[in-house]
């Protein structure tokens, strides 16, 4: 028996199965296996049979398969996360990331920096909590948050491009969110996070709502998808032949 994992991220477990609905009929000899690896969905894929060499081609064509139909949604197809995968298109394009976190509290940091060699990409992080460390530390104009708030597209767009000046980071990174039990109101319920990606062709604001029971557990989620917006942005500027 021969084995592969694809990592995925952005469905959910129902959908990721309708996506690659058909594939045991599809590709007979296949059994596969939905893992949920909270924030990730693991997609393992055994090729059974006696002729090692037949089974290989075989994982190989189902495991193209299962990436066409995921498209975007495909992290890795060696089971790597999200981190991982980033510091290697990061140092593959000789690129650099710091990051301002708000309601994530160093998460994003913790996970970039869990990989040997991060230094090599990894710049800078710091935890911009209150609005006065946004204002004062990253250059936030306090009209910004005073029109907007701390939890908004153009505050976490300033955030990014602050953190990315101050740093001379290729990419600067910023997360400012709602992740709960308190906090919510009716326009930025618990679960809103608003995510800022500076880079050299411009600065990009987004905003999600992803909310789960426990407070820990939207931190996980805000973090993986900022992280999901940047390997997004790497996987186009490496498409693009971008060099920084």
């Amino acid at each position: 028996c021969l084995t592969n994992t694809i990592s995925t991220f952005g469905l959910t477990e129902s959908a990721t199965g309708e996506r690659i609905a058909g594939l045991v009929e599809e590709f007979p000899g296949i059994k596969l296996g939905l893992r949920a690896k909270f924030p990730e969905i693991h997609i393992k894929l055994y090729a059974y049979g006696d002729d090692p060499i037949r089974l290989k081609e075989l994982l190989s064509k189902t495991s193209d398969w299962v990436l066409e139909k995921m498209g975007k949604s495909v992290l890795s197809v060696t089971g790597d996360s999200m981190a991982s995968v980033i510091g290697d298109l990061l140092r593959r394009q000789k690129s650099s990331i710091a990051v301002a976190e708000s309601c994530t509290g160093g998460l994003v940091a913790h996970w970039l920096t869990d990989s040997p060699g991060a230094s090599d990409y990894f710049i800078f992080s710091g935890v911009t909590y209150s609005n006065r460390a946004k204002i004062d530390l990253l250059g936030v104009l306090s009209e910004t948050i005073e029109r907007f708030g701390a939890v908004h597209e153009e505050t976490a767009k300033e955030m990014a491009k602050g953190v990315r000046r101050i740093t001379g980071a290729t990419y600067g990174l910023s997360i400012s969110g709602i992740a709960g039990p308190d906090g919510g109101t009716e326009a930025k319920p618990v679960g809103t996070v608003c995510i800022g990606l500076a880079a050299p062709d411009g600065v990009e604001g987004r905003r999600f709502n992803v909310s789960f029971e426990k407070r820990s557990m939207n931190k996980v989620i805000f973090a993986e998808t900022a992280l999901n917006l940047l390997r997004i942005k790497l996987l186009k500027a490496g498409q693009a032949g971008t060099i920084s």
